[in-house]
């Protein structure tokens, strides 16, 4: 549990509050909820649509220790992770540190 929250408290910073010049996309969608930053500004380089869905990925990190999901389903829910994050190479980066530790944490039970 701990973990979990450890983890859910970094996304929530990296993905609402930091703010960075440092830009990994090379472009960005013209939709408001998809528009992300470019530039070398120093401003939030997540979307408005990325700054939601974590939200979903908290639920899911934290809830997990209160409902008994089957694996197949985290695997799932990480796997969709990964693909949605690859619309903003940012968030890619910041949530590679947490599919590291979820990694090491499921690959001993598969």
């Amino acid at each position: 549990m701990f973990i979990s929250i450890l983890e859910s408290l970094y996304l929530i910073f990296m993905f609402c509050y930091f703010k960075t010049s440092i830009n990994f996309s090379k472009s960005s969608f013209y939709s408001y909820f998809f528009h992300h930053s470019l530039g070398k500004q120093r401003e939030l380089r997540i979307c408005p649509f990325g700054r939601v869905a974590i939200f979903g990925l908290i639920f899911i990190l934290i809830s997990r220790h209160f409902i008994m999901y089957p694996k197949k389903f985290i695997i799932f829910v990480w796997v969709i992770t990964v693909l949605l994050s690859t619309m903003n190479m940012n968030a890619m980066v910041y949530l590679l540190p947490i599919e590291l530790v979820e990694l090491s944490l499921i690959l001993p039970y598969l």
